[in-house]
Order: C-alpha cells, then structure tokens, then sequence
C-alpha cells in the first residue's frame, strides 16, 4: 500500500532527540513492505502549544498542498495520522476526505484528555485510541472508533549485554502521584533511580522562582491550563514535597535521557517501574484515572523484570506475577522490590517470559497487520 502519514518523531521534547513515534509508527510499515509518503506534524504542534490560529492555518495549508501533490502523482491507500485539536482547521480535513482516501486518526492519553481529539475526530472515517476503556468516548461524540493498543518495535526495544548495576529505576515525567511512589521508595531504603522531566529542580533558585518555573515546564510539557483556587493550592504543595525530594535526594533524580540510554537502562536495572495514574484533565484536585503507557510494551520487550501498577486491562495484555510484576499500593510495590532483590532467578524467569509475549502479540508491525485485516473486513471510506 501507499500511505500518506502525518506525525512527530517525538512523543516528548523535553526529551532529548526522541524518535519514538517515528521508530513505532514510521518505520514498521516500510518494514512491511508498504511505501509511505511521510509529512511532519511538527508545526501543528507548534500551533496547538501557541494556540496560534495562524501557524494553525499555515500547517493545514502545507499540508493539503503535500497530500494533493502526492496524491497527483500516485494514488494513496490509507491517510494515517497523529492529530490533535488546535493543530489543523478541521476544513483542511474535511477537504482531504472528499478524495476518498480512508482517513485514520491516532491517539493516546484519551482516559484523562480526550479534550485534545473530540473536535477533530468526526472529520475521520476511524479513530485509533491507545486504551481500552476510551472507546466509550468516541461513542458518545458518534464517530467511529477502533482500539488499537500501544506495542513496541523489536528492531530498537531489545536486550542488550550489560551489567545489572542499577537496583530499580523508572523514566518518565514527574507527574502526578510517581514522586509519592519514589520518596515512599526511599525513605525505605530503595535505591531507585529516576531519570525524566520537571524531577530535577535548580538548588539556586529562590523558592518563588522555581516554583514558577517548575509550573511552567509542566504546563509546556503535559499542556496544561492554570486551574482554579484549590488545584493551585494542590499543586502548590505537591511542589514544596517535590522541592523536599530534591533536598533530601538529589543523586537519586536526574535529567531526561535519550532514547539509547533508556533502552540500555532496561537492561541495566534488576527492576524496571511504572506508574499508571494520571489526573483527570491534568487537575490534581479532580479523580485519579489509571491507563497504560508506551513503557509497558517497552519495558518487556528489552527483557526488563518490569514491576507497575495492575489493571485489568494490562492483565490483557501479560500474565501479572508470571510475564510482568504488578502492584496495588506503595506498599505492595515495596515489598515486591525486596522480595525480588533476594530472588533474581525467579525474576529472570519473568523477564524472559514477559519478552516472549511482548515479541508474540505486541510489536507495532502485528498491530498494523490486524489494523489493515479489519478494513479490509468491511472498512470504507465515507464517500
């Protein structure tokens, strides 16, 4: 097939030189075999992030111009996109769909901010969301959708020979409830390593600079709005236990790493975290959803004994306690840590099982597979 995709390399630009939508989402169609036309989306970012309805309407302009250029000169299979509300005018949408080319959405994150894809969603003839329970949310809007799970690509996300010389480790944001998790972790004694954005604060700064500089980082990195009296208040003491983190243990947080560096710390840690919590619409004052992340499919596939959070749909996806390690509470994920700390070969033995099913079921190539199975079960493009 010919495929014309729209989508940013990175899933994060506080992350330095981050590929992982272009390893995930690119590169496995060529490598099976599709030829694929791809546009970046950088500049709609750029829009939604500005809230600039010109660099809005630039980015559709270019756009359409692309798609028609090269539908001129070929014919295109399948449109696949990464898009998001206030990165396009939805009529540059609506002006590719009367081509008849099946249009495709992605997106993740859906569980706490569908805000991000409900206006556009309608202009698409299917809309792929990362986590399950989301489906009901493109139900209700009265557009088609389809879940399409996170995976890994193989090719990068792999073992590699090194030395197990981090105890536990986690990489990712600091959001929501994780730095509870860590300092519960180390205040008992666990030498876990946290590496990612808005962990590390800059000692010098006075306590009122940080602080607003702590909130616009995480405003710039999760797009978050400023919210009313009580969530500021909240977020206000989330940042003095977070400026008391910093205090207490500095050599335990450390700055993003690129992409590399992750994989190699899969191998490195005898324990690999994750944290499924987020807060609803980014607000700590409002209810605490969980749902899966990249780095549950990451993880397991570069061999990692990965230990996170349980949930019935990630018990979909590997066997808890015999493919991955979940847990419960702080508590439950402490004790899970000592207990394998004593007993590395029954880790291994998880490790090696959970990269068995992570190279079975959840590679982004057999994603594609099934994807491209179903429309061709009765999917069409609306005329």
């Amino acid at each position: 097939m010919h495929i014309f995709q729209v989508l940013e390399n990175s899933t994060n630009s506080s992350v330095p030189q981050n590929q992982t939508w272009r390893r995930n989402l690119y590169e496995p169609l060529l490598e099976l075999g599709h030829e694929v036309t791809l546009f970046s989306s950088e500049n709609g970012r750029k829009a939604m992030q500005k809230k600039n309805s010109k660099l809005r309407t630039s980015f559709g302009e270019d756009l359409l111009i692309a798609f028609k250029k090269t539908i001129a000169a070929k014919p295109i299979d399948l449109f696949f996109a990464y898009l998001m509300d206030g990165m396009i005018d939805p009529e540059f949408l609506a002006e590719i769909h009367h081509y008849g080319v099946p249009m495709v959405n992605f997106s993740c994150n859906n569980i706490h901010q569908f805000d991000l894809v409900d206006d556009i969603s309608p202009y698409f003839d299917l809309n792929l969301y990362a986590e399950k329970d989301a489906g009901i949310k493109f139900e209700r809007i009265r557009t088609a959708g389809y879940w399409w799970p996170m995976a890994s690509n193989p090719k990068y996300f792999y073992p590699m020979n090194l030395p197990r010389d981090v105890d536990v480790s986690f990489v990712g944001a600091n959001y929501a409830l994780r730095a509870e998790y860590v300092r519960h972790l180390l205040e008992n004694r666990i030498d876990v390593q946290v590496f990612g954005p808005n962990w590390l604060l800059d000692p010098d700064q006075s306590w009122k600079t940080s602080l607003r500089e702590h909130y616009y980082q995480t405003r710039k990195i999760l797009a978050i709005e400023p919210g009313d009296r009580k969530t500021e208040e909240i977020r206000q003491e989330n940042y003095f236990k977070h400026r008391e983190l910093n205090q207490k243990y500095r050599s335990n947080l450390h700055l993003p790493i690129c992409d590399d560096e992750l994989i190699a710390l899969y191998s490195r840690s005898k324990i690999s975290l994750g944290f499924l919590e987020v807060y609803e619409d980014h607000d700590p004052a409002k209810p605490v959803h969980r749902h899966l992340h990249l780095r549950e499919f990451e993880a397991p596939m570069c061999g990692a004994l990965y230990c996170t959070g349980y949930s019935e749909e990630l018990a979909e996806m590997f066997e808890p306690e015999k493919e991955i390690l979940t847990y419960h509470s702080k508590e439950e994920l402490l004790d899970k840590i000592r207990y394998f700390a004593i007993h590395p070969r029954i880790g291994e033995n998880i490790r090696q099982a959970g990269r068995k099913r992570a190279l079975a079921e959840h590679t982004y190539q057999q994603r594609y597979q099934t994807l491209f199975k179903v429309m061709r079960l009765g999917f069409h493009a609306k005329g």
